[in-house]
């Protein structure tokens, strides 16, 4: 009977005494050297951390976001859930708390960028998709989230469709 008591005591833990093992939230893009990850860390201006010019508010916007550990390692915060949208909307809010974030890094350069898919503040919580983005670009433009329109919104923006007519695709004027 001990046996079988100490068995369940394990199971318990497993099942409820470890929530930070809990479900991740990210999928895998299929990058050449991905690495799916949960990284727990501050949100932070890039340019405060490495150039010390810290204006308030994470630069209200204006300025790259990343996520800086405990142990001083920085990622760049390069890509949220959307199609072609970066975090600055997800992880302002958060500028200088403690997140957890759910992701993979790719490397470019030398340089590990973050793709994070989902955040969540304490263990116990569940990861929110990073999609604020969208949302925020819907309600600009008058439609839901859930939308055609809005899961395109790169071909329906005006200044995305500007940017494309002006220098083309690439960035470069075909």
């Amino acid at each position: 009977m001990r046996g079988l008591k100490q068995y369940l005591a394990v199971l318990a833990v497993m099942a409820f005494g470890l929530p930070s093992l809990a479900v991740r939230a990210a999928d895998s893009f299929s990058l050449n050297g991905e690495v799916l990850l949960v990284v727990r860390g501050k949100v932070v201006d890039l340019v405060c951390v490495i150039g010390q010019d810290c204006p308030p508010n994470c630069g209200a916007g204006q300025r790259q976001l990343g996520v800086l550990t405990g142990d001083n390692k920085l990622y760049v915060a390069a890509k949220s859930s959307a199609n072609f949208a970066g975090l600055t909307h997800d992880l302002l809010p958060l500028c200088g708390q403690q997140i957890i974030a759910d992701g993979l890094t790719t490397t470019s350069f030398g340089t590990i960028l973050l793709m994070i898919q989902g955040i969540k503040l304490r263990d116990a919580d569940k990861f929110v998709e990073t999609d604020q983005f969208l949302k925020d670009w819907a309600a600009a433009h008058k439609t839901t989230p859930d939308s055609k329109l809005t899961e395109e919104w790169f071909r329906n923006d005006a200044v995305v469709t500007a940017a494309v007519a002006k220098r083309g695709k690439t960035g470069v004027k075909e």
